[in-house]
């Protein structure tokens, strides 16, 4: 067993940096449970009992775009470390994309090169390099440059390829190489890095494991050398009884996205040995695709099981129709998951999402609904039961172009619907009702706030307004103008109507009326100011 010295990784200013994995392959699996999830619960314990004053950052690869291999992303800037903060962003990694081992290392020694403390750089990985580079030889580069680092390297469930150049890395940077294989080893392994930067601890090392060695069988006989060529390995689904046969699901490079085969059914399938993701389409018109998330490893003549329960179930009261589509979208790109039609439960990956619905293609808005935990290896039921219920007095007219909920801070729609006063599905909380009568023949109207309570029908009473009585004959004006006035007699909002004598909702207040016949005629004022009070219609006869 070897000792490294304090002194090599220790210095009266300390800082601490990790690079973490956010490639595609992260969803694969060890110990049973997914690397990803392994991975936030271990860096959530190891941060939550890091020392505030430690000056720390954070740097993710792969987490936001499939072949890609500029996406490497600083989430935790060098500084005094926010553990909150930290915690957070690390919690909305979901893998996606390639593994740029050797430019995240490039740009963390750069970001810790112009710093006045000892830097410990931690890359903490479950796979080699993929984009075409040597990091080992550029991490021996940096080193011998004379800058003021130790990289200690964590492996996550690797093996082979993949560790020996692992190990290479944390040689060339005059650290440690770990091997984990489970929540456990990865914790104990960031533990004592940690330590050795917090509390000055020596790091009891191990020797970088050796790949084993590869025997070919040579015949005696000629001078040919004979090699097994690695045969296929085989897929076998495992699934609970709501899973359909799909329309297909194939299988893509988990980091580059690329198509690698297509099947249907749910039979055992023989494929190449390699790591692979599952797209799932469960019908050709009423589902989208659905990436899985997790990598499977297929090795040669050996049987991989594939776990397919993770799904969504929603859950809706007798009502709620048949929508034009719901799913799920990533919370910051916005960014649409799965979008399926059938209200039925559905295959998803894990992770956390918005649940989105869009009730009919042109009579409504997409809407985002909830927030929604889909948990691994299991149903997760998604209630269906937040409403609005738009309930219009008798003098209404059946007619109108939409009704929305707004933003009371921006005014910008969170809902719009343009199907009558049908009862809505809509997301929780406060809003400013909107009433349009028609596109061009009158303007938006402001009824007031509601206040969607959660898994709740909630109810607007449309029961407030003004309608102008003409004498007989009479023919409809080119608009009506009705003007809310404040407490002292200011004009604060105008909402029009043309070429009618249809009532008007209005919100309850102060009101003036204005009244122009023709198009360039002129303005009367018709009633200087009258109160509308909540739930009566004013009747004004000309």
């Amino acid at each position: 067993m070897m000792l490294l010295p304090a002194s090599a990784i220790s210095a009266d200013k300390s800082l601490i940096f990790y690079i973490l994995d956010g490639s595609g392959s992260m969803w694969g699996r060890v110990d049973g449970r997914l690397k990803i999830q392994v991975a936030k619960e271990v860096m959530n314990t190891l941060l939550k009992e890091t020392p505030a004053d430690i000056q720390c950052g954070i740097m993710i690869y792969g987490h936001r775009k499939k072949g890609d291999c500029s996406d490497i992303e600083m989430i935790v800037p060098i500084g005094r470390l926010d553990r909150e903060a930290a915690i957070n962003k690390i919690n909305k990694i979901t893998p996606k994309g390639k593994t740029p081992i050797s430019d995240s290392i490039a740009m963390a020694i750069d970001k810790v090169k112009g710093t006045e403390y000892a830097s410990t750089i931690v890359l903490v990985s479950d796979g080699i390099e993929t984009c075409g580079k040597d990091p080992c030889a550029l991490t021996r580069s940096l080193k011998e440059s004379g800058i003021n680092f130790v990289m200690h390297v964590v492996g996550l469930g690797v093996k082979g390829d993949a560790e020996k150049q692992l190990g290479c890395i944390a040689d060339a940077g005059g650290g440690k190489y770990f091997s984990t294989s489970n929540a456990t080893d990865l914790l104990a392994a960031l533990n004592q890095i940690k330590e050795s930067v917090v509390e000055k601890k020596e790091i009891k090392a191990e020797p970088t494991p050796e790949p084993a060695p590869i025997e070919q069988k040579i015949s005696k006989k000629s001078t040919s050398i004979r090699i097994k060529a690695k045969g296929p390995g085989t897929i076998s689904l495992k699934y609970d009884p709501w899973l359909k046969p799909p329309y297909y699901w194939k299988l893509i490079d988990p980091e580059t996205g690329k198509e690698k085969a297509r099947f249907r059914g749910l039979e055992d399938q023989l494929v190449p040995p390699g790591e692979y993701q599952i797209v799932w389409r469960q019908s050709e018109h009423g589902h989208g695709e659905v990436i899985l998330g997790e990598v499977i490893s297929v090795e040669s003549r050996k049987t991989t099981d594939v776990i397919l329960k993770t799904g969504i179930r929603p859950v809706k009261p007798t009502w709620v129709k048949q929508p034009r589509f719901w799913g799920l979208q990533d919370p910051a790109s916005k960014k649409v998951f799965a979008h399926f039609k059938p209200l039925e439960t559905q295959i998803v990956p894990s992770g956390e999402y918005d649940l989105i619905w869009r009730q009919s293609e042109h009579g409504a808005s997409t809407l985002t609904l909830a927030e929604v935990t889909i948990e691994p290896d299991k149903v997760t039921e998604a209630p269906l039961t937040t409403a609005l219920n738009p309930v219009p007095a008798e003098w209404l007219p059946k007619r109108v172009r939409f009704w929305e909920l707004q933003d009371r801070e921006t005014g910008k729609p969170v809902a719009g619907f343009r199907m009558g006063f049908d009862p809505q599905l809509v997301p929780p909380g406060t809003y400013r009702f909107i009433y349009r009568k028609d596109e061009h023949g009158s303007s938006n109207s402001y009824l007031g706030d509601v206040t969607i309570q959660e898994g709740k029908m909630n109810e607007f009473p449309i029961n407030t307004g003004v309608k102008l009585i003409p004498q007989s004959g009479m023919k409809p004006p080119y608009r009506i103008k009705f003007i809310e006035l404040n407490g002292k007699g200011e004009e604060i909002r105008t909402v029009f109507l043309r070429g009618s004598f249809d009532p008007m909702p209005l919100k309850p207040g102060i009101y003036k009326i204005t009244y122009q016949q023709k198009d360039h005629g002129s303005t009367l004022t018709i009633v200087d100011s009258f109160e509308l009070p909540a739930g009566a219609l004013v009747e004004v006869e000309l």
